[in-house]
């Protein structure tokens, strides 16, 4: 079909005298076609097809599997069951074309979202790139924008992450830099914050909801796949990204924050917006600011969740060290909470123990309370118990037990609980006539305190000035020998 120019250019040329062929020749169409156009009286300006599709008699089926109530069918398997139980030869890309203008979509309208002032304010982050970290790197880079969406003043973050410990310090900024709390905080479906949010099946993260309780805010979340319900700080992460990072080199984390709160206090909030067309920060000021909340008197205390288990000896390993929890958890699962002073233990709602944390390793913080009463010694009482057991063997075994404390200060409960096992085995006098032998000649291991029983060493007299000898008297040198390996 030829277009109107097309049309008119053939009767003009037809006026002016011009052949057929020529004009065909000179449009590049037959010259039938020519003569078709001049014989119309008028010009056609669109083409319309007669011929129906080869789905029209179809209608009615395709209706039915596009409005099912139970479940619809797809374009694809309609395509499928129309080619092979009704033998309709045609494309897939024809049947779209159809259902798109027979059957389409009802478009969504929105209407404008409007608040009052102080009463809301609209979080969400937004990835931005590999931006450069602390130390310069490249690291994955999130920007948290909240925005008032009365004044339209804005708030902006940049971070590594999205973790609720994050979350929770960037809005303590905001509301510090808004001067006040907004009664609303409407949220993304981000999991930080909401942990489900499915029909009527709605779950917050507990610490969000405590933070929110903290500051009197109430969290507004957005339904899932509704992004027109936060239109405002949709809008926002666009502008950080092609107003603020976009043509812009950063040298590291500090540089970005830098630049940013200058962007943000002298540009950001000081251009006249595009949807109120007026300056944000001069329509918050006047307007808004005034009716936000106070801020309260503290911070959140923020503490960040775990889980342990309870081992058999009353205590949970958390950060290289060990803490005591109350005996009747032994083997059960407890939810721990810690922030950079404090460790909190709870179970079932509710708080069992509380710990200093410890910057030492390997360390056992312990209230004895929580051991069962069999086990509920302090170091002195432990230590008293087996200095008890040694002092009933005699006095050598009770003296050599005094030095063993003084030698191993921290090791020594190995020592003893073997000699108390060999005190078993060789009797009371025998293990005190070997201990005051070892504790002349200065020995502390369990190996030599054995040889000395096995070989009943402790009958054999001791000389006193043996050591001084030796480097006098060669002969001395087997003998020495003999009793340095064999006590």
């Amino acid at each position: 079909m030829l277009t109107m120019y097309q049309q008119i250019t053939i009767k003009t040329l037809h006026k002016q005298g011009s052949r057929n062929a020529d004009i065909a020749r000179t449009l590049g169409c037959h010259r039938n076609t020519v003569g078709n156009v001049i014989a119309r009286k008028e010009v056609i300006e669109k083409q319309t097809r007669v011929k129906d599709s080869m789905y029209v008699p179809f209608d009615t089926q395709i209706k039915e599997y596009l409005f099912k109530k139970d479940k619809r069918i797809s374009n694809l398997r309609i395509y499928e069951i129309l080619r092979d139980e009704y033998g309709v030869v045609s494309t897939y890309v024809n049947l779209c074309k159809y259902i798109q203008k027979y059957f389409p979509k009802p478009a969504k309208a929105f209407g404008v979202q409007e608040t009052i002032s102080g009463e809301m304010a609209e979080i969400d982050f937004g990835y931005l790139g590999m931006l450069p970290g602390t130390n310069g790197k490249l690291k994955k880079t999130y920007g948290l924008a909240v925005v008032l969406p009365y004044s339209k003043l804005d708030y902006y973050a940049i971070t590594y992450d999205q973790k609720l410990e994050t979350l929770i310090k960037k809005l303590e900024n905001a509301f510090l830099y808004f001067g006040g709390v907004p009664k609303k905080l409407k949220v993304d479906n981000m999991k930080t914050a909401i942990l489900k949010n499915q029909h009527y099946d709605l779950e917050y993260n507990p610490d969000f909801l405590g933070f929110a309780y903290h500051y009197n805010t109430v969290i507004v979340p957005c339904t899932p796949y509704h992004p027109e319900q936060k239109g405002t700080v949709e809008q926002a992460i666009k502008y950080l990204k092609i107003n603020f990072i976009a043509g812009r080199t950063f040298r590291d984390d500090f540089d970005i924050r830098r630049q940013l709160s200058e962007w943000m206090e002298n540009y950001a909030n000081k251009r006249i917006h595009g949807t109120t067309h007026k300056v944000p920060s001069v329509v918050f000021a006047k307007e808004e600011k005034e009716y936000l909340q106070p801020l309260p008197d503290t911070p959140f205390a923020f503490f960040n969740r775990g889980i342990r288990t309870v081992s058999q000896n009353c205590h949970i390993h958390f950060e290289n060290n060990y803490y005591s929890v109350p005996n009747c958890l032994v083997g059960k699962d407890v939810i721990v909470r810690w922030n950079e002073q404090m460790l909190r233990i709870i179970h079932q709602g509710e708080q069992v123990a509380l710990h200093k944390k410890s910057t030492e390793i390997g360390k056992y913080v312990t209230q004895r309370s929580h051991l069962p009463d069999y086990k509920s010694y302090s170091v002195t009482e432990h230590q008293a118990k087996f200095e008890a057991k040694f002092a009933d063997m005699g006095e050598d075994a009770h003296a050599y037990f005094k030095q063993l404390l003084a030698q191993k200060e921290s090791y020594w409960f190995r020592t003893v609980r073997i000699i108390l096992g060999l005190r078993v085995q060789y009797g009371d006098d025998a293990v005190n006539a070997s201990l005051k032998r070892a504790m002349y000649y200065n020995v502390s291991d369990v190996t030599t305190i054995r040889n000395i029983l096995e070989k009943k060493l402790y009958v054999l007299a001791r000389e006193p000035k043996l050591l001084e000898r030796i480097n006098t008297d060669s002969s001395l040198t087997r003998e020495l020998g003999y009793y340095t390996t064999n006590v």
